[in-house]
């Protein structure tokens, strides 16, 4: 592809990341999601829930739909005014608040917290209380492998908390404040062997990146592919400390480059579009990624945007907008770099930064988002 071919000899290093769901990306822009992370704008002070200990809670939704089995010993179940104790198993079709001696079982996944039922339309709402630092650990072990560099581990930790403390106050008044997947941040639960997740929340206990007074927007991702890309042209609102820049660290993420053919029979289906004859790049992003794809129908010529393209054909086999194109019969090869959307934090590129070139988390933080100062919550309401 001459696209690389160019690239290559300006000596940008672009790997990749391992497909896994120890590193499938949070925050990637996903159009069929009404979560996609827009940029937070406000500054104002807002109370966030504690727990009775003076810790923060955090509301996760674990299942909407049918009411489901639940397991936990030595439960209290409160509804209303009555509180019934039990342990085993209970179904969950009533409204109230679960609350377990240890941790509580929800389709194979143990959790701690409390677990609240609610009704949402014709079903349920299962969404969980659980102390930020458990939520915390989970995200980390999830979201990277848990015996990765400590101070990768850190780095990710104060990462996840500050998106985390940006989302609770963005949603006060929704029902639950993240989910469970990569809408959000990958929440799993508890996790064996989480020790190295555990220790990396606690040794970064309640610090969080600031631009200025406000909390920063601490989007992060598997592999950049060798060059960050801006928030403004991922989601058309500039940030000043998501902008542009070579950051050529994730040479060891294990999918290096990726290449996949796809016919145009199957693009065809899944753009809804008839006829399709040839892909091909109208645009490119500052960062080199592509912004806008042109597809040759047999009615037409027709531009799509990029991340529209990877969410239809999917995000697991077009890993990124980094790529080049080219035809070959009826099909079109893409040989791209990278996977997931490129801004903030490359959870590869800190991996090796702190691997290979021993930086401190705090390093690796000032590497991707330069200009953000690291402090310590002051009274929770920040």
């Amino acid at each position: 592809m001459q696209f690389w071919a160019d690239l290559s000899q300006k000596r940008i290093i672009f790997p990749l990341f391992l497909v896994s769901a120890l590193v499938l990306t949070a925050c990637s822009p996903n159009a069929k999601s009404k979560f996609s992370p827009y940029i937070y704008k406000s500054s104002s002070q807002t109370a966030l829930p504690h727990d009775s200990n003076g810790g923060i809670t955090v509301r996760v939704k674990l299942h909407a739909g049918e009411a489901l089995q639940v397991k936990a010993d030595d439960y209290t179940f409160t509804s209303g005014r009555v509180t019934r104790r039990g342990s085993g198993s209970i179904t969950l079709a009533e409204e109230g608040m679960l609350k377990p001696k240890g941790f509580f079982v929800l389709k194979s996944k143990r959790y701690f917290g409390a677990l609240e039922a609610k009704r949402e339309g014709g079903g349920w709402l299962y969404v969980n209380h659980v102390p930020m630092d458990e939520y915390l650990t989970s995200v980390v072990s999830h979201e990277m492998s848990p015996n990765w560099h400590p101070e990768a581990l850190k780095a990710q930790a104060v990462v996840a908390r500050t998106y985390l403390l940006v989302k609770m106050k963005e949603r006060t008044a929704k029902p639950f404040d993240v989910d469970t997947t990569t809408n959000f941040q990958v929440y799993g639960g508890v996790k064996k062997g989480d020790t190295g997740a555990r220790n990396a929340v606690g040794e970064t206990h309640d610090e969080v990146l600031y631009h200025g007074d406000t909390l920063a927007q601490t989007f992060f991702h598997s592999s950049c592919g060798g060059t960050l890309a801006s928030a403004q042209e991922v989601w058309g609102k500039p940030v000043p400390y998501l902008n542009v820049q070579n950051s050529p660290y994730c040479s060891a993420a294990p999918v290096y480059k990726w290449q996949v053919k796809i016919p145009f029979s199957e693009i065809a289906r899944r753009l809804n579009a008839r006829g399709v004859r040839n892909v091909t790049v109208a645009e490119r992003s500052p960062s080199k990624r592509v912004k806008t794809l042109t597809i040759a129908t047999a009615s037409g010529v027709k531009n799509i945007r990029a991340d529209k393209f990877r969410t239809a054909l999917g995000a697991i086999k077009v890993k990124s907008t980094f790529f080049g194109v080219a035809r070959k019969g009826d099909s079109v090869i893409l040989t791209g770099r990278g996977f997931g959307h490129g801004v903030g934090m490359c959870q590869w590129g800190a991996k090796a930064q702190a691997d290979e070139r021993g930086n401190s988390y705090k390093r690796i933080l000032d590497h991707y988002f330069p200009g953000t100062s690291l402090r310590r919550l002051a009274g929770y309401s920040v």
